[in-house]
């Protein structure tokens, strides 16, 4: 008897620390030869393994905590399109960030860039503020296939200054935000 309690609670103890592990490494950490020349078999009912898995899946985050420099956002007549346009304005500028247009009622939005700290996302905002002149850094969670994707590097022009980009039409929102 009280080599099951034993067991059992040698076994609680590994799953609580093991919540990240996979079963099959649990159990190779259990059959390991203690210090006292002991083994411990684990024999488990397929059902426990079954919702080990299951449990395993849910653990794993497919989100995390990050920043993305907004560049637009209006929630106007016509705003739709004018968030196409800046976007198109932004991937020929800047090719090798990624852009996203998303549409979070009532406002249409372009945020740029996968930062994991607000450093990063403000040296971007930096780097872009020349030609996206009300730009500004954002918490968003980030989907963790959205940090791996990563456009390749190519040439980027460099960011017009206001004075040579004066004759580039003006995309003015309701929100008091104009945009070249």
């Amino acid at each position: 008897m009280r080599k099951i309690i034993l067991i059992f609670i040698m076994l609680a103890a590994a799953m609580s620390v093991a919540s990240a592990q996979s079963v099959s490494r649990v159990k190779s950490r259990l059959s390991e030869v203690s210090a006292a020349g002991g083994r411990i078999t684990v024999a488990e009912d397929e059902s426990a393994s079954a919702a080990v898995r299951q449990s395993d899946l849910k653990i794993k985050p497919s989100k995390v905590r990050g920043y993305r420099v907004v560049i637009f956002f209006d929630n106007g007549q016509y705003a739709s399109d004018k968030a196409r346009s800046v976007m198109n304005s932004f991937n020929e500028k800047y090719p090798s960030i990624n852009a996203y247009l998303v549409y979070e009622s009532p406002y249409f939005k372009v945020s740029v860039g996968n930062c994991l700290t607000m450093e990063e996302a403000v040296i971007l905002m930096n780097r872009v503020s020349g030609a996206f002149p009300t730009a500004f850094p954002k918490s968003e969670q980030i989907e963790l296939s959205e940090l791996t994707d990563v456009k390749p590097d190519r040439e980027e022009e460099p960011a017009a200054s206001a004075e040579t980009d004066s004759d580039a039409p003006v995309m003015a929102s309701d929100n008091g935000f104009s945009f070249r």
